[in-house]
């Protein structure tokens, strides 16, 4: 067996090594993003060691075969050996996020920057963090970040991720009811975002993530739409010069187990990872079960020192079965019971999607290189809940490419990037009426849709004396939809004809910022940002009336930030603080169409109405008490994020039908001033990491979520709670090839009442209606067994 694996390595690989004479060579990166880590520690004995150069390559004297480990703050130190001195090697380092500021991240593919040094908030979330619990729901790691949140409708399915209160699903936006809107999220630099702005999650593996970033607020001046920010996903990195066999495997209440079977490979010239998964949930409550396949491969291949390619394709089919949602009431009595309607119709989403992506890097120079990357991806979407059967099916396809510029001899330092993205999706949409036990019934909605985007943009960063530098850039962006409505024929005379074109006009969306070095560890900095949201068709076109809104802007959101980060004590005690103010303009709303004689609601349409004012405070703090390798306790690192939310609208009408006696009246109600739906004002998050020399590990979290306003008026909150969720382990490397990782854990060990999505505004339909999807009534429990075998 070992032969035949190390035979599929070798072809796959093409293992190459450059002869040097007499002198072990070689480059530390970063694992993800390639940058050089310049000042990483490279040692082969105790006596001889070197430290890595401004392209983060070293060499050293070598006698002969001998260990070899490479240190670098912020990253897992690798350990291997050396088998011949006359070899170039390429060692990529993972981050540890040991430090909030030391681990690398970049916005170009060539640019070096620490956290440190981005004058905007960032949310990092390494492997570390992403197994903190189980590991296969994100939104366990994904809601310790300050400002960040993240829901999900089904068991493992149906997420939204809302960033600084931005993200709320749009007016008449059927498919944004459960998905994500308002931000752009990125794997393995593919876009996850469709051309529309909508983001589907159901299809990424959470638990073969390695790296999560987020940024908050407009960064549209390198990634153009989006006026919440960026989630930028990265899979699992091969150990540098390794080849291993990995098994994972997890179980816990309610039915919840999953696998993952793992190959993973990298040496000098390339590193490959080809992963199978499973996952299969019960539920906790009725009629919620959840299954998904997986299947991964990512490649990195190095033709030349200038020049490597990167491949990325995945394949997933998932399932979830949906009950619909609780009432206020049937939520506090913590009952187990569906709507009926889901029931009968078999409430359900069905998801199978392929993601391809194949990116190129070339270095033409010190000065210049160039990224380029080309992606396609296709899904087939089935969903069937209490209106009808939604079958979905689409295709998206683009590309991206970015020239990177480091002119070191302009004043102090000046780099940039410019480029452009190109992003179209045609979707394919039918709806059929479902009726008594859910059987099929007639076509009630079959559009064809075809979104464009476009997007140019740049960026530069200029170094100025005394440890200033200015950052400015900006992006032009375009959005256009072509509808086709295909139940307008001559069989269908009386149908309203929703076919139509709409064209958005090319935004330009700005960014400057100002950061200052204090000390060669703590920076402060200031920041000006735009970004637009464009809305999504569904929400461009009244079905009623069979016509486009030819009227309706997008969203326009401006953003001032100021803060500060850094390391003190010795680089024990890390930071980041954030204040900001994010004012968004023409808030997209639902507003009721009205007989002119009778009053009575003939359909609702989206409409520019209001404005909305974010302000908040965001604190992260961790503090490595201990950090020694070699002590009894290797370390103890406390952490506390806590995020204040003052979101209010300003200038915000919505007009509504009240019925008095016998007659409709039409009523229009002034909500400025009023607390932002959907948004806990306080959020306060603590834990602990612990780890001993001896391999035993104890990770612990504690989470406090605010109460929250549900309606405009505020008359009606969902309720505060508060999440306490331990892991313990051990872990180990077992001589030469074994490692082992045997865990048990369990989430909400105080069985508190908390839920995992709430619908919004829907007390004006009902006076008791059906909003809570609830989180398990009680704790839930995992364990679990990782494997590894080097070869």
């Amino acid at each position: 067996m070992k032969k035949y694996i190390q035979l599929l390595c070798c072809l796959l690989l093409s293992l190459t090594a450059a002869a040097q004479d007499g002198q072990l060579r070689g480059r530390v990166y970063d694992a993800y993003s390639r940058t050089p880590l310049v000042g990483a520690t490279v040692l082969i004995s105790a006596t001889q060691g070197a430290t890595t150069d401004a392209k983060g390559e070293f060499a050293l004297d070598c006698s002969g075969a001998s260990p070899i480990t490479v240190k670098f703050v912020g990253y897992e130190t690798f350990s291997g050996s050396v088998k011949i001195c006359d070899q170039y090697l390429q060692i990529g380092l993972t981050p540890s996020n040991t430090n909030l500021n030391e681990v690398e991240v970049s916005a170009a593919a060539s640019e070096t920057n620490s956290v440190l040094r981005q004058p905007q908030s960032i949310g990092l979330l390494t492997r570390r963090e992403l197994t903190r619990s189980e590991g296969i729901f994100l939104e366990s790691s994904l809601n310790l970040v300050p400002g960040v949140r993240m829901e999900k409708r089904t068991m493992n399915g149906g997420q939204r991720i809302l960033i600084r209160g931005y993200g709320l699903p749009q007016a008449n936006g059927n498919q944004l009811n459960f998905n994500g809107a308002g931000y752009k999220a990125y794997l393995n630099g593919i876009p996850v975002t469709d051309a529309e702005g909508v983001t589907v999650l159901d299809d990424v593996d959470f638990s073969t993530l390695g790296k999560v970033e987020v940024i908050k607020g407009p960064a549209s001046s390198l990634y153009g739409t989006g006026i919440g920010g960026v989630v930028k996903m990265f899979t699992l990195r091969p150990e540098a010069q390794t080849t291993r066999l990995v098994q994972e495997g997890v179980v816990g209440s309610y039915g919840l187990w999953g696998t993952n079977t793992r190959l993973e490979s990298a040496n000098e010239r390339a590193s490959i990872l080809v992963n199978y998964g499973h996952q299969n949930y019960d539920s906790y409550r009725v009629h919620t079960n959840s299954k998904k396949d997986f299947a991964t491969f990512v490649g990195d291949f190095r033709s030349s020192d200038k020049q490597s390619i990167s491949v990325y394709a995945a394949y997933n089919n998932s399932y979830n079965a949906m009950a619909g949602q609780l009432d206020s009431a049937s939520f506090y009595n913590k009952e187990n019971e569906g709507e009926a309607k889901y029931l009968e119709n078999n409430g359900r989403v069905a998801y199978e999607s392929f993601r391809s992506g194949l990116s190129h890097t070339y270095a033409f120079s010190d000065v210049v290189s160039n990224n380029t990357s080309a992606y396609f991806s296709n899904y087939r979407q089935e969903q069937a809940s209490a209106a009808g059967l939604n079958s979905n099916m689409a295709y998206n396809l683009g590309g991206r490419t970015e020239f990177n510029f480091n002119l070191a001899n302009v004043g102090q330092g000046l780099t940039g990037t410019v480029g452009g993205e190109y992003q179209k999706t045609n979707s394919f949409r039918k709806t059929n009426s479902l009726g008594a036990g859910g059987a099929l019934g007639g076509i009630t909605a079959d559009l064809e849709v075809a979104a464009v985007q476009y997007s140019a943009f740049t960026e530069w960063n200029l170094q100025l004396p005394l440890d200033f530098t200015v950052i400015a850039g900006a992006s032009a962006n375009r959005v256009e939809y072509g509808i086709t409505d295909k139940l307008t024929n001559s069989a269908n005379a009386s149908h309203a004809d929703q076919s139509g074109y709409k064209t958005f006009k090319t935004v330009v969306t700005p960014h400057v910022a100002l950061q200052k070095l204090l000390t060669p560890n703590v920076t402060v900095y200031g920041s000006v940002s735009q970004g637009y949201s464009p809305p999504a068709s569904t929400a461009v076109v009244i079905p009623q009336a069979g016509r486009v809104l030819d009227n309706l802007k997008p969203e326009k959101g401006t953003q001032y930030e100021v803060g500060s980060k850094g390391s003190l004590r010795n680089k024990k005690l890390s930071y980041q603080v954030a204040l900001f103010n994010l004012k968004v303009t023409d808030k997209i709303i639902t507003q009721a169409y009205t007989d002119p004689e009778s009053g009575s609601v003939l359909y609702t349409i989206s409409a520019n109405a209001g404005e909305q004012t974010n302000k908040g405070l965001e604190v992260a703090l961790n503090y490595s008490l201990i950090q020694n390798e070699e002590g009894f306790v290797t370390l103890v690192k406390p952490f506390v994020n806590y995020t204040y939310s003052d979101f209010t609208y300003d200038n915000f009408t919505r007009e509504s039908i009240v019925k008095v006696g016998t007659t409709n009246t039409r009523v229009v109600t002034d909500y400025s001033g009023q607390a932002v739906i959907g948004v806990p004002k306080q959020n306060f998050n603590a834990g602990v990491d612990v780890e001993l020399k001896s391999g035993f590990y104890l990770y612990s979290t504690f989470q406090h979520v605010d109460d929250m306003p549900i309606t405009y008026d505020a008359k009606h909150r969902a309720p505060s709670y508060n999440l306490f969720n331990a892991k313990i382990g051990w872990r180990k490397i077992l001589g030469n090839h074994v490692s082992l990782d045997v865990f048990a854990g369990g989430n909400n060990l105080t069985g508190d009442l908390y839920y995992n999505m709430v619908f919004l505004d829907a007390y004006s339909t009902s006076n008791n209606p059906n909003i809570y999807l609830p989180a398990a009534y009680k704790a839930t429990y995992f364990g679990g067994l990782n494997f590894g075998y080097k070869f």
